[in-house]
């Protein structure tokens, strides 16, 4: 080979190995990238919160229950709701109790028509429904107590007037009407009102009760005072325990989680598909920087042989014109 085309071919194999360089570190560039990715969904894959399947041990709960009678307006069945410590050693508790006690039932009458008439000044009225005609009485005696229990049964201002009138059905049973519905003298729809005994519930605060556990640290009498006045509204009541598993807040806990699961799942196998995508183009990647790396020692080799014998030819021509 002359002089010449030995620097040809040394120019073109020093050229084609800076080329083959360059690609490999684009292709390690790429490598680089895609570790980074990879890094960043193993990242995802840490900050995920794993689902924890419901505790069931975790969905008992105490409840707390007493009776009491003959306490003076405090007679009936009491269940604690919730409860909290004061800061004087005494607890808060709202609680919920069932009693008997007298409310006012109302019952609708449509279309009832209440006619009047006038003897010697003395004006009567007829109350004509679908059950029969009954005369209405005045109820002066008893308005202001049947008032007050129709307005603390149905609310303050249900009935605006002062003053009832009352009949008695075909069975004995005594119904109360508003007076404002008398006066109206037509056709109207009017709700009468009848008094029951009925077992309430209804709830209450107790601000200042005082508690004694029991060896296992639960409730075990209760006692309870007046925090204004500082009478005692009952005293060293016996507690009844009950263990109360709650099974709708447990299947409700494993539905939470059965959902979180699967989502979870999800996302771990989102995660895990992203990741084999991306080592499988690391592998590509991997197998020509192998390809890369061979090629360039082979040109290096013949680099070094086209050197030589570029070397020699200088050698040689130096010693002809010496």
């Amino acid at each position: 080979m002359g002089l010449a085309a030995s620097q040809a071919r040394f120019l073109g194999i020093t050229a084609r190995k800076s080329n083959i360089e360059y690609e490999g570190q684009q292709v390690n560039q790429q490598r680089t990238a895609l570790a980074e990715e990879v890094n960043s969904l193993y990242s995802k894959l840490l900050s995920l919160d794993v689902p924890v399947a419901p505790d069931a041990t975790k969905f008992y709960e105490t409840n707390y229950s007493f009776s009491l009678s003959n306490t003076a307006g405090y007679d009936g069945n009491y269940l604690i709701k919730n409860y909290y410590q004061n800061d004087d050693g005494t607890y808060y508790m709202n609680v919920e109790r069932s009693s008997k006690k007298n409310v006012a039932v109302g019952t609708l009458l449509s279309n009832a028509t209440i006619s009047s008439s006038e003897t010697e000044g003395n004006k009567t009225y007829t109350l004509n429904t679908p059950e029969g005609v009954f005369e209405l009485h005045a109820n002066a005696q008893n308005s202001e107590s049947m008032i007050k229990l129709i307005n603390d049964t149905y609310g303050e201002g249900t009935i605006k007037g002062d003053k009832l009138y009352y009949y008695q059905d075909n069975k004995g049973v005594t119904h109360y009407i508003d007076k404002t519905v008398v006066e109206a003298e037509q056709p109207v729809d009017i709700n009468s009102y009848i008094t029951d005994n009925k077992e309430v519930t209804e709830s209450l605060v107790l601000q200042s009760a005082t508690v004694e556990l029991d060896a296992n640290g639960r409730f075990a009498k209760i006692s309870a005072k007046d925090p204004n006045t500082g009478l005692t509204l009952f005293n060293s009541t016996e507690v009844n325990t009950e263990r109360v598993y709650d099974q709708e807040g447990y299947d409700a806990a494993l539905r939470d989680y059965t959902m979180s699961k699967d989502e979870y799942d999800k996302m771990i196998a989102d995660l895990n598909a992203q990741t084999d995508s991306l080592q499988q183009e690391d592998k590509v990647l991997e197998l020509r920087l192998n390809q890369i790396d061979t090629e360039q020692q082979a040109l290096q080799t013949e680099l070094e042989a086209v050197k030589k014998v570029l070397d020699d030819n200088i050698e040689a021509t130096f010693k002809t014109f010496s």
